[in-house]
């Protein structure tokens, strides 16, 4: 007796194609697994953002007294000796030290002295090429009251007139260097500060 053969042609292709969808099916599946252990890898090492989400305020400096700059008469001959006075106020803060930044034409302002009116401090001049000179002083170590200035002459700067025109003199920062004053407790502050302005004729 001959053996009855149990799969038809009809059959085989049906195992053929259940076969090829059972393939399709394992790659996709594989093919979005892959993908989403991707996605995973990627937000794990996604960059944060640190960056402060408010902008930092800056502090003002502390503002006290004045710095003016005072000479008579505003206009002076060509070849004339002049001088310029700094004033200061320092408010009700006893003062222990200051600097003053001076600012001037020296192709029209030779420079001759520098005069300290107040003994209870010692004043250091720097001549800084190429327009300014810078004034340092610090109260004398034997002086043990406090010194407060009030329209207190501090400084008499003497020149000589050497070129015409129309010259200013100004106490502005220059750089890392400004005019200021500090108090006994070593706290600086910065006054108003008055520029002054010399025709030469």
């Amino acid at each position: 007796m001959e053996p009855i053969e149990t799969h038809t042609p009809h059959t085989k292709a049906m195992l053929l194609v259940l076969a090829a969808l059972l393939l399709v099916a394992s790659v996709v599946g594989y093919s979005m697994s892959q993908n989403m252990q991707n996605k995973k890898t990627a937000a794990g090492f996604a960059k944060t953002d640190t960056s402060p989400t408010v902008t930092p305020t800056l502090i003002p400096y502390p503002k006290n007294g004045s710095f003016t700059l005072k000479t008579t008469p505003s206009t002076v001959k060509l070849g004339e000796s002049f001088s310029v006075d700094l004033v200061a106020t320092s408010g009700e803060k006893p003062v222990a030290g200051y600097d003053v930044v001076l600012s001037y034409d020296k192709s029209a302002l030779d420079r001759q002295s520098v005069q300290n009116f107040v003994d209870a401090f010692r004043i250091y001049t720097y001549d800084r090429t190429p327009d300014r000179t810078s004034i340092s002083a610090t109260k004398n170590i034997q002086v043990n009251d406090q010194v407060i200035f009030s329209n207190t002459p501090l400084l008499r700067f003497t020149f000589v007139a050497t070129k015409t025109g129309t010259f200013s003199l100004s106490l502005k920062p220059v750089g890392a260097e400004s005019s200021k004053m500090v108090d006994d407790q070593a706290n600086v502050t910065y006054p108003e500060l008055s520029d002054l302005s010399l025709e030469i004729r």
